[in-house]
């Protein structure tokens, strides 16, 4: 096993053993704003990790003189499009280090560049909420030994409620087993100046799609379910969102907000995911149109596009970087591409 030690702390990969005491400490830290947030990997952080990608790691900094997991740093490696090509490439994510611990995390990020260039990783992206001003300052400031953090796009995270009103001449329905090469064929050509988008193997049974009155397939997208593994926790609202939250149901439902999830206890939710369409009145109708077949009282949807005149009074905002080990990506080329950032894999 890799490791690097400094005197007091050790640095190394993790195993199953620790993914219960990675887990506590991944929600030791929320992130503030409208809404304090907690991404939670109950109950084995090791476990969850490794169910989403095709291979990751965990990098811990243990205490030497206590055993304590004291700092954690999530790398997660997914095969995604990038110039219509299959490449691999890793989300840096999960970054944690308890407020009584010291750690130079210099060592953590070695061993992570080691790992993503043992397995040809093409671009490493991570995502920092736009309300942790602390991580952007951070990460962002140039170290000699650390690889730079580049912006290349904003991300939203929004909120919808259940069964949004519509009017539309579009129908929405599940997908068809006759119809699975008629979706392949539109994942195929909406894919084709799309960077990021991931190739998992897809139940295409599961997908949703939005059809025009000539039967052609003009969006898609499929629900997904992650509580048992990953899981989002509201820790504290804003004086407005309390405000807000003290308001009946009847009332919530008629100004378009979907009833506000209790403090400190996981959410039950949907996400949107794998969402491909032709353009944004048809992105819109399917939103609104799925809302429909969700089973709890809302559900999210993560975009790096803003979408106009659907009322989403809660939301929360991220950006969206690329990891630059060797300092040397040409990062304007990386920002002319259309950047698509699954929520469900964040």
């Amino acid at each position: 096993m890799e490791q690097y030690i400094n005197k007091k702390y050790i640095f190394e990969f993790a195993t199953e053993e620790d993914g219960e005491e990675i887990s506590a400490l991944l929600e030791q830290t929320a992130f503030d704003g409208d809404i304090t947030l907690v991404y939670a990997k109950r109950p084995n952080a090791f476990v969850s990790v490794n169910k989403d990608s095709i291979k990751s790691a965990i990098v811990i900094g243990r205490n030497t003189e206590t055993n304590k997991i004291v700092g954690v740093g999530i790398c997660q490696i997914f095969e995604m499009l990038v110039d219509n090509n299959k490449e691999r490439i890793a989300y840096l994510g999960g970054l944690r280090v308890d407020k009584t611990a010291n750690l130079n995390i210099f060592s953590a990020y070695k061993l992570l560049e080691n790992f993503v260039i043992e397995n040809n990783v093409k671009y490493t992206y991570t995502t920092i909420l736009e309300d942790n001003i602390y991580a952007q300052k951070m990460l962002t400031k140039k170290r000699k030994f650390m690889p730079e953090y580049k912006k290349i796009s904003d991300y939203t995270v929004n909120i919808y409620k259940k069964n949004i009103r519509f009017k539309s001449n579009k129908n929405i329905e599940l997908l068809k087993e006759e119809e699975i090469p008629k979706l392949k064929k539109f994942i195929e050509e909406k894919t084709k100046d799309i960077i990021f988008f991931p190739l998992n193997t897809f139940n295409y049974k599961d997908f949703y799609v939005l059809k025009d009155s000539n039967n052609n397939i003009c969006a898609c997208g499929k629900l997904t379910k992650q509580m048992n593994h990953k899981q989002l926790i509201i820790k504290r609202y804003s004086k407005k969102l309390q405000l807000l939250k003290k308001l009946s149901n009847p009332i919530l439902n008629l100004i378009n907000l979907p009833p506000f999830p209790k403090e400190n206890e996981i959410i039950n939710y949907q996400t949107l995911s794998y969402v491909l369409y032709d353009n944004e009145i048809c992105l819109k109708d399917f939103i609104k149109q799925i809302s429909h077949y969700i089973d709890y009282a809302f559900f999210v949807y993560g975009t790096t596009k803003t979408i106009k005149n659907i009322y989403t009074p809660i939301n929360y905002k991220s950006f969206v970087y690329i990891v630059d080990w060797n300092k040397k990506l040409n990062i304007e080329e990386i920002k002319k591409h259309n950047i698509y950032i699954e929520c469900e894999l964040l």
